[in-house]
Protein backbone atom coordinates (compact mmCIF):
# COMPACT_ATOMS: atom_id res chain seq x y z
CA UNK A 1 0.00 0.00 0.00
CA UNK A 2 1.20 3.47 -0.86
CA UNK A 3 0.66 6.52 1.28
CA UNK A 4 1.01 10.12 0.22
CA UNK A 5 3.36 12.23 2.30
CA UNK A 6 2.56 15.68 3.57
CA UNK A 7 4.36 18.56 5.20
CA UNK A 8 5.35 18.35 8.84
CA UNK A 9 4.39 20.56 11.72
CA UNK A 10 4.29 20.35 15.49
CA UNK A 11 3.53 17.09 17.21
CA UNK A 12 0.32 16.59 19.12
CA UNK A 13 0.42 16.58 22.92
CA UNK A 14 2.08 13.77 24.83
CA UNK A 15 1.05 11.96 27.96
CA UNK A 16 1.18 8.17 27.93
CA UNK A 17 2.41 5.54 25.55
CA UNK A 18 -0.71 5.84 23.36
CA UNK A 19 -1.55 9.51 23.54
CA UNK A 20 1.07 10.87 21.21
CA UNK A 21 2.58 11.03 18.33
CA UNK A 22 13.67 1.40 18.38
CA UNK A 23 20.57 -3.58 15.68
CA UNK A 24 23.60 -2.81 14.03
CA UNK A 25 24.40 0.63 12.69
CA UNK A 26 26.00 3.90 13.80
CA UNK A 27 27.93 7.05 12.98
CA UNK A 28 31.08 8.43 11.43
CA UNK A 29 33.68 11.12 12.03
CA UNK A 30 34.45 13.79 9.48
CA UNK A 31 38.20 13.59 9.05
CA UNK A 32 39.20 9.99 9.64
CA UNK A 33 38.17 6.43 8.91
CA UNK A 34 36.82 5.82 12.41
CA UNK A 35 33.17 5.83 13.37
CA UNK A 36 31.93 7.44 16.56
CA UNK A 37 28.56 6.54 18.09
CA UNK A 38 28.12 10.10 19.34
CA UNK A 39 28.68 11.75 15.96
CA UNK A 40 25.63 10.45 14.12
CA UNK A 41 22.22 9.42 15.52
CA UNK A 42 21.65 5.68 15.43
CA UNK A 43 18.19 4.57 14.20
CA UNK A 44 18.86 1.04 15.43
CA UNK A 45 20.00 1.94 18.93
CA UNK A 46 16.96 0.02 20.21
CA UNK A 47 15.55 -3.06 18.48
CA UNK A 48 13.43 -6.07 19.35
CA UNK A 49 14.07 -9.78 18.94
CA UNK A 50 10.92 -11.92 18.73
CA UNK A 51 11.13 -15.69 19.18
CA UNK A 52 8.32 -17.61 17.48
CA UNK A 53 7.21 -21.20 17.74
CA UNK A 54 8.36 -23.53 14.93
CA UNK A 55 6.82 -22.63 11.57
CA UNK A 56 5.48 -19.22 12.66
CA UNK A 57 8.40 -16.85 12.10
CA UNK A 58 7.69 -15.99 8.45
CA UNK A 59 4.07 -15.04 9.13
CA UNK A 60 4.97 -12.88 12.13
CA UNK A 61 7.84 -11.14 10.34
CA UNK A 62 5.59 -10.37 7.37
CA UNK A 63 2.90 -8.89 9.63
CA UNK A 64 5.43 -6.63 11.36
CA UNK A 65 7.13 -5.58 8.12
CA UNK A 66 3.71 -4.69 6.68
CA UNK A 67 3.14 -2.21 9.50
CA UNK A 68 6.58 -0.63 9.43
CA UNK A 69 6.44 -0.30 5.64
CA UNK A 70 3.89 2.46 6.15
CA UNK A 71 6.70 4.48 7.71
CA UNK A 72 9.65 3.16 5.71
CA UNK A 73 10.23 -0.27 4.12
CA UNK A 74 13.86 -0.46 5.26
CA UNK A 75 13.15 0.32 8.91
CA UNK A 76 13.95 -3.15 10.19
CA UNK A 77 13.66 -2.74 13.95
CA UNK A 78 12.25 -6.23 14.58
CA UNK A 79 13.79 -9.61 13.87
CA UNK A 80 11.78 -12.81 14.22
CA UNK A 81 13.47 -16.17 14.74
CA UNK A 82 12.17 -19.58 15.80
CA UNK A 83 12.72 -21.73 18.86
CA UNK A 84 13.22 -25.44 18.37
CA UNK A 85 10.44 -26.60 20.69
CA UNK A 86 6.99 -24.92 20.94
CA UNK A 87 6.44 -22.98 24.15
CA UNK A 88 3.19 -22.65 26.02
CA UNK A 89 2.36 -19.18 27.37
CA UNK A 90 2.65 -18.65 31.11
CA UNK A 91 -0.52 -17.98 33.07
CA UNK A 92 -0.92 -15.04 35.42
CA UNK A 93 -1.56 -15.65 39.09
CA UNK A 94 -5.10 -15.35 40.41
CA UNK A 95 -6.14 -11.91 41.57
CA UNK A 96 -3.23 -10.23 39.78
CA UNK A 97 -3.90 -7.57 37.14
CA UNK A 98 -1.14 -7.95 34.59
CA UNK A 99 -0.34 -7.02 31.00
CA UNK A 100 2.66 -7.42 28.69
CA UNK A 101 5.45 -5.12 29.80
CA UNK A 102 6.41 -4.08 26.26
CA UNK A 103 4.31 -2.20 23.71
CA UNK A 104 5.01 -0.73 20.28
CA UNK A 105 2.97 2.30 19.24
CA UNK A 106 3.08 3.68 15.71
CA UNK A 107 2.02 7.29 15.16
CA UNK A 108 1.26 7.49 11.44
CA UNK A 109 0.93 10.63 9.36
CA UNK A 110 -2.33 11.32 7.55
CA UNK A 111 -2.73 13.64 4.62
CA UNK A 112 -6.31 14.35 3.67
CA UNK A 113 -8.57 11.62 4.98
CA UNK A 114 -8.78 8.81 7.48
CA UNK A 115 -9.14 5.92 5.03
CA UNK A 116 -5.50 4.68 5.12
CA UNK A 117 -5.40 4.57 8.93
CA UNK A 118 -8.76 2.84 9.12
CA UNK A 119 -7.59 0.37 6.49
CA UNK A 120 -4.50 -0.40 8.54
CA UNK A 121 -6.59 -0.67 11.69
CA UNK A 122 -8.76 -3.25 9.94
CA UNK A 123 -5.69 -5.41 9.33
CA UNK A 124 -5.45 -5.83 13.11
CA UNK A 125 -8.80 -7.63 12.94
CA UNK A 126 -7.29 -10.49 10.92
CA UNK A 127 -4.79 -13.24 11.81
CA UNK A 128 -2.08 -13.33 12.94
CA UNK A 129 -3.24 -10.31 14.96
CA UNK A 130 -5.46 -10.68 18.02
CA UNK A 131 -7.27 -8.04 20.07
CA UNK A 132 -5.81 -7.66 23.56
CA UNK A 133 -7.38 -4.73 25.46
CA UNK A 134 -8.49 -1.09 25.22
CA UNK A 135 -7.11 1.92 27.09
CA UNK A 136 -8.63 5.36 27.54
CA UNK A 137 -6.69 8.03 25.63
CA UNK A 138 -6.12 11.48 27.11
CA UNK A 139 -5.15 14.44 24.98
CA UNK A 140 -5.95 15.34 21.38
CA UNK A 141 -8.14 12.82 19.59
CA UNK A 142 -9.23 13.15 15.98
CA UNK A 143 -13.00 13.38 15.38
CA UNK A 144 -13.33 10.03 13.64
CA UNK A 145 -11.16 8.15 16.16
CA UNK A 146 -12.60 6.95 19.47
CA UNK A 147 -11.32 8.39 22.74
CA UNK A 148 -9.73 5.04 23.46
CA UNK A 149 -6.81 3.02 22.18
CA UNK A 150 -7.10 -0.61 21.11
CA UNK A 151 -4.06 -2.80 21.63
CA UNK A 152 -3.34 -5.94 19.66
CA UNK A 153 -0.87 -8.79 19.93
CA UNK A 154 0.62 -11.33 17.53
CA UNK A 155 1.22 -14.28 19.85
CA UNK A 156 1.34 -14.65 23.64
CA UNK A 157 4.60 -13.45 25.12
CA UNK A 158 5.22 -10.81 22.43
CA UNK A 159 4.72 -7.01 22.58
CA UNK A 160 1.44 -5.15 22.40
CA UNK A 161 0.87 -3.08 19.25
CA UNK A 162 -1.23 0.02 18.57
CA UNK A 163 -1.53 2.73 15.93
CA UNK A 164 -2.51 6.40 16.27
CA UNK A 165 -2.93 8.97 13.49
CA UNK A 166 -1.14 12.33 13.57
CA UNK A 167 -2.03 15.32 11.42
CA UNK A 168 0.91 17.40 12.60
CA UNK A 169 4.48 16.58 13.43
CA UNK A 170 6.53 13.57 12.52
CA UNK A 171 5.68 9.92 12.33
CA UNK A 172 6.84 8.07 15.43
CA UNK A 173 7.87 4.56 16.32
CA UNK A 174 7.67 4.32 20.09
CA UNK A 175 8.83 1.42 22.26
CA UNK A 176 7.06 1.57 25.62
CA UNK A 177 7.88 -0.38 28.77
CA UNK A 178 5.19 -0.52 31.45
CA UNK A 179 6.73 -0.34 34.92
CA UNK A 180 5.65 -1.35 38.39
CA UNK A 181 4.43 1.68 40.29
CA UNK A 182 7.08 1.38 43.00
CA UNK A 183 9.94 0.80 40.52
CA UNK A 184 9.26 3.67 38.13
CA UNK A 185 11.86 6.15 39.42
CA UNK A 186 14.57 3.50 39.58
CA UNK A 187 13.66 2.24 36.12
CA UNK A 188 14.04 5.74 34.68
CA UNK A 189 17.55 5.95 36.14
CA UNK A 190 18.34 2.44 34.84
CA UNK A 191 17.47 3.29 31.23
CA UNK A 192 19.22 6.65 31.45
CA UNK A 193 22.32 4.61 32.24
CA UNK A 194 21.73 2.19 29.35
CA UNK A 195 20.86 4.86 26.78
CA UNK A 196 23.36 7.45 28.08
CA UNK A 197 20.82 10.25 27.85
CA UNK A 198 18.27 11.97 30.04
CA UNK A 199 14.55 11.36 29.79
CA UNK A 200 12.39 14.03 28.13
CA UNK A 201 8.73 14.94 28.71
CA UNK A 202 9.11 13.49 32.18
CA UNK A 203 5.98 13.36 34.33
CA UNK A 204 4.99 11.49 37.46
CA UNK A 205 3.93 8.44 35.45
CA UNK A 206 5.54 8.80 32.01
CA UNK A 207 8.76 9.78 30.26
CA UNK A 208 10.26 9.60 26.76
CA UNK A 209 13.83 9.00 25.62
CA UNK A 210 14.64 10.27 22.12
CA UNK A 211 16.42 7.51 20.21
CA UNK A 212 16.66 8.85 16.66
CA UNK A 213 15.21 11.76 14.70
CA UNK A 214 15.22 13.08 11.15
CA UNK A 215 12.93 15.38 9.19
CA UNK A 216 10.17 12.76 8.84
CA UNK A 217 10.62 10.27 11.65
CA UNK A 218 11.18 9.99 15.39
CA UNK A 219 12.12 6.74 17.11
CA UNK A 220 11.44 6.88 20.83
CA UNK A 221 11.77 4.74 23.92
CA UNK A 222 9.33 5.48 26.75
CA UNK A 223 8.44 4.31 30.24
CA UNK A 224 4.87 4.23 31.58
CA UNK A 225 4.12 3.84 35.28
CA UNK A 226 1.27 1.44 36.04
CA UNK A 227 -1.22 2.03 38.87
CA UNK A 228 -0.51 0.35 42.18
CA UNK A 229 -1.41 -3.32 42.13
CA UNK A 230 -0.88 -3.68 38.37
CA UNK A 231 1.97 -6.00 37.43
CA UNK A 232 3.81 -5.76 34.09
CA UNK A 233 4.48 -9.22 32.67
CA UNK A 234 7.87 -9.60 30.96
CA UNK A 235 7.53 -10.68 27.34
CA UNK A 236 8.90 -14.23 27.40
CA UNK A 237 9.04 -14.40 23.59
CA UNK A 238 10.51 -10.97 22.91
CA UNK A 239 13.56 -9.13 24.17
CA UNK A 240 14.81 -5.59 23.69
CA UNK A 241 18.35 -5.05 22.44
CA UNK A 242 20.34 -1.88 23.09
CA UNK A 243 23.59 -0.97 21.38
CA UNK A 244 26.02 0.38 23.94
CA UNK A 245 29.59 1.61 24.09
CA UNK A 246 32.07 0.80 26.85
CA UNK A 247 30.24 -2.33 27.97
CA UNK A 248 33.00 -3.17 30.45
CA UNK A 249 32.48 0.15 32.23
CA UNK A 250 28.69 -0.24 32.16
CA UNK A 251 28.44 -3.74 33.66
CA UNK A 252 29.54 -2.84 37.24
CA UNK A 253 26.94 -0.05 37.37
CA UNK A 254 23.94 -2.27 36.60
CA UNK A 255 21.66 -3.39 39.46
CA UNK A 256 21.36 -7.00 38.23
CA UNK A 257 23.97 -9.48 36.98
CA UNK A 258 25.12 -8.91 33.40
CA UNK A 259 26.79 -11.82 31.67
CA UNK A 260 28.15 -12.39 28.14
CA UNK A 261 26.12 -14.75 25.95
CA UNK A 262 28.20 -14.40 22.78
CA UNK A 263 31.02 -12.29 21.45
CA UNK A 264 30.01 -8.65 21.83
CA UNK A 265 26.58 -9.40 23.34
CA UNK A 266 25.56 -9.40 27.00
CA UNK A 267 22.31 -10.16 28.84
CA UNK A 268 20.86 -8.52 31.93
CA UNK A 269 17.49 -7.56 33.47
CA UNK A 270 15.87 -4.30 34.53
CA UNK A 271 14.18 -3.76 37.89
CA UNK A 272 10.94 -5.47 36.79
CA UNK A 273 12.66 -8.55 35.39
CA UNK A 274 12.55 -7.61 31.70
CA UNK A 275 15.44 -9.31 29.94
CA UNK A 276 17.68 -7.06 27.85
CA UNK A 277 20.43 -7.69 25.35
CA UNK A 278 23.34 -5.25 25.30
CA UNK A 279 25.39 -5.21 22.11
CA UNK A 280 28.87 -3.76 22.28
CA UNK A 281 29.60 -1.33 19.46
CA UNK A 282 32.82 -1.58 17.49
CA UNK A 283 32.91 0.53 14.38
CA UNK A 284 35.17 0.96 11.39
CA UNK A 285 34.91 2.60 8.02
CA UNK A 286 35.60 0.24 5.14
CA UNK A 287 36.06 1.85 1.76
CA UNK A 288 35.18 -0.14 -1.33
CA UNK A 289 36.57 2.47 -3.69
CA UNK A 290 39.62 4.70 -3.52
CA UNK A 291 39.11 8.20 -2.22
CA UNK A 292 39.51 10.84 -4.91
CA UNK A 293 39.49 14.59 -4.59
CA UNK A 294 37.03 14.98 -7.42
CA UNK A 295 33.54 14.53 -6.00
CA UNK A 296 32.05 16.24 -2.93
CA UNK A 297 29.85 14.31 -0.54
CA UNK A 298 26.18 14.78 -1.38
CA UNK A 299 23.19 13.46 0.50
CA UNK A 300 21.76 10.78 -1.72
CA UNK A 301 24.98 9.03 -2.69
CA UNK A 302 24.50 5.27 -2.40
CA UNK A 303 25.72 4.03 0.97
CA UNK A 304 25.38 0.51 2.29
CA UNK A 305 26.12 -0.25 5.94
CA UNK A 306 26.95 -3.84 6.87
CA UNK A 307 27.66 -5.72 10.08
CA UNK A 308 29.64 -8.92 10.27
CA UNK A 309 29.39 -11.71 12.82
CA UNK A 310 31.89 -10.01 15.08
CA UNK A 311 29.81 -6.87 15.44
CA UNK A 312 32.12 -4.88 13.17
CA UNK A 313 30.39 -2.15 11.18
CA UNK A 314 31.45 -1.31 7.64
CA UNK A 315 30.10 1.43 5.43
CA UNK A 316 30.60 0.82 1.74
CA UNK A 317 30.50 3.56 -0.86
CA UNK A 318 29.38 2.80 -4.38
CA UNK A 319 31.10 5.93 -5.70
CA UNK A 320 34.29 7.77 -4.72
CA UNK A 321 34.09 10.69 -2.31
CA UNK A 322 36.43 13.27 -0.87
CA UNK A 323 35.64 12.71 2.75
CA UNK A 324 32.70 11.95 4.99
CA UNK A 325 30.81 14.70 6.76
CA UNK A 326 28.59 13.66 9.71
CA UNK A 327 25.88 16.16 8.86
CA UNK A 328 25.52 14.62 5.38
CA UNK A 329 25.59 11.05 6.61
CA UNK A 330 22.96 11.65 9.28
CA UNK A 331 20.49 12.90 6.67
CA UNK A 332 20.68 9.70 4.61
CA UNK A 333 21.56 7.08 7.21
CA UNK A 334 18.17 5.65 8.04
CA UNK A 335 16.97 5.30 4.45
CA UNK A 336 20.14 3.77 3.04
CA UNK A 337 20.99 1.14 5.63
CA UNK A 338 20.69 -2.49 4.62
CA UNK A 339 21.10 -5.45 6.90
CA UNK A 340 23.67 -8.07 6.23
CA UNK A 341 23.08 -11.56 7.64
CA UNK A 342 26.29 -13.57 7.36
Amino acid sequence: MHRKRSGRGQDQGADSGAETGGSEYSGVSSSSSEFSAEDVPDPFLVSVHIIANPGESAVLQQAIDHLLAWIHPDLQLFRVSERRVPRRPQKSGRGITSQPALAVILFLQEDYDEEPILQLHESFQRPPWHYHHTERVHGNVLPYMPGSQDFFILTPGTPLWAIRPVHYGKEIVRFTIYCRHENFAGTVRFYELILKRRAHQQKADFCVFPVYSNVDLDIQFSLKRLPRGHVPRPTESAVLEFRVKDIQQLVPLLPNPCSPISEGRWQTEDLDGNKLLLQSIHLCLCRRTSLKASLPIISGFPWTLHINNRGIFCMFLDIPIVHVQPRDLSSILYISLKKYNP
